[in-house]
Order: structure tokens, then C-alpha cells, then sequence
């Protein structure tokens, strides 16, 4: 049994769909960045003083710099706040593929997605971003360090955002395990791969001397999909072998 909207369409009908919602997404983010653009140099300083050490001044390198700080500001704030309609779209992409089970299986989970973006967002806010900086400008040997703005959020945006997606990982094992893309075994077998792929992208993204945020993204990494994998066989367990794999 196909499922309910399934039907054979050409890669050009494909990818128009994909055009439209990805056009869709963009208009929303254009308009979020728009709003949030006004409030983004008070927002920037308020973001400074949380998680950067008591003292440690804004200074800008160059003339268009706070203007680029405040509209990666804007645009990062727009991604956090605008996530559930992202993933909605993504959703509805995929839907005609899915069959009825797995509809209200991955609707039921949708929502966890976002709980557990924002669980990674405000752990790496509150917690981590603030305690990285204050170890790394340990590195400066008694000299006042001058942060450049730009850098400094970039350098604390990778971090943000890396925590949010971290935190991902545990939802999408147990749909595409629901949904019969993957198993516990696959995950098993690819965990060294995953692993090496991030420590060679948290090395090379995450510029930070210490070293200190590459190996908590590294950790946390670990952390979440060695639960991935627990929860995968606990699904495998809770669902039979037909009820997960398409025929």
C-alpha cells in the first residue's frame, strides 16, 4: 500500500515544490530580520555583557562592521524564533511520501524538535558560551584583550547554534528509525565516522585557541547520539518489524 498522496512526479514538479517553500522561508526570515534589525544594537550589547566577562568593551575594526554584527544579530535571532515554521515546511515536503502512521508518528515529535533547539540554545547562553570566553581570554597573560564585535559573535553564534542542532540528533534517529530509514545498527556502525566528521568541523568552524568549545561540542555530540542510539532500540523493541519498514 502506497501512501495516501503518493504519486510518481517529475524532478522538475520536485523541485518547483521545493522552490516554493524554500521562497516561502525566506520571505519569513527577510521579514523577521527586518524587524528585529532596530532592536539588534541594544540586543547586541545586553548579549555582550551576558557572556562575555565583566569590562570587556565593543570595539569595531572596521566601517562596516557593526553594521554586519547587527545584521548577523538579527538574522540568528530570526533563525531561533522562526525554527517551528522551517521545520513546518520541511514537514510538508515530505508528507506526500509518508504513509498515515508515520504522519502522526513525526507530528507528534515535531514538537519535542523545538523544545530541544531551545534546551541546546539557552544551555550554550547561559552556561557554556559564557564560561568558554572567560577560559579563553585567560589566554591573553594579563593584557586587556580588544574583541573585535564581529568576531567575538560569530565565534559565540557557532556555539549557539551548534547546541540547538545538537540537540536535534535524539529526534531525528527516532523518526527515521519509526519511519524504517535507518536502525540502531546503522547508527552503531557509522558512530566513529560521525564523530571524526564533527571534531574535523568543530576544529575548523569553531576558531577558539584554548580549544575548549570544540571538545564540549565534540562531547555533547557524543552524548546525544550514543542516546540516539539507545532510543533507537528501544523503538526497534516497542514497534514490530512490519509497523516499521515500508514494504
Amino acid at each position: 500500500m502506497e501512501p495516501p498522496e503518493d504519486r510518481e512526479l517529475p524532478l522538475e514538479e520536485h523541485l518547483a515544490e521545493l522552490r516554493r517553500r524554500v521562497i516561502r522561508i525566506s520571505i519569513v526570515m527577510i521579514a523577521g530580520i527586518i524587524i528585529t534589525f532596530r532592536f539588534a544594537g541594544k540586543l547586541i550589547r545586553d548579549f555582550w555583557s551576558t557572556v562575555l566577562p565583566k569590562g570587556l568593551k565593543i570595539y569595531v575594526y572596521t566601517p562596516t562592521e557593526w553594521f554586519m554584527a547587527q545584521l548577523t544579530f538579527s538574522f540568528v535571532l530570526t533563525l531561533i524564533v522562526v525554527y517551528p515554521y522551517l521545520v513546518y515546511e520541511l514537514y510538508q515536503f515530505a508528507k506526500p511520501g509518508l504513509y498515515e502512521h508515520e504522519r502522526k508518528f513525526v507530528k507528534t515529535f515535531l514538537p519535542f524538535s523545538y523544545v530541544l533547539f531551545l534546551v541546546g540554545i539557552g544551555l550554550a547562553y547561559f552556561i557554556v558560551i559564557p564560561r568558554v570566553f572567560r577560559i579563553a581570554t585567560m589566554f591573553s597573560m594579563g593584557a586587556k584583550p580588544y574583541l573585535s564585535v564581529k568576531k567575538t559573535l560569530y565565534s559565540a553564534f557557532k556555539i549557539l547554534i551548534a547546541f540547538g542542532l545538537a540537540f536535534q540528533i535524539p529526534v531525528l534517529a527516532v523518526i527515521a528509525v519509526r519511519i524504517g530509514l535507518i536502525s540502531s545498527k546503522w547508527l552503531r556502525d557509522k558512530r566513529w565516522i560521525v564523530y571524526l566528521i564533527v571534531f574535523v568541523l568543530a576544529t575548523n568552524v569553531t576558531l577558539d585557541i584554548s580549544g575548549i568549545s570544540q571538545l564540549v561540542i565534540l562531547a555533547l555530540v557524543v552524548v546525544m547520539y550514543e542516546l540516539s542510539i539507545a532510543l533507537a532500540k528501544v523503538m526497534e523493541r516497542g514497534v514490530g518489524k512490519t509497523d516499521r519498514f515500508r514494504p
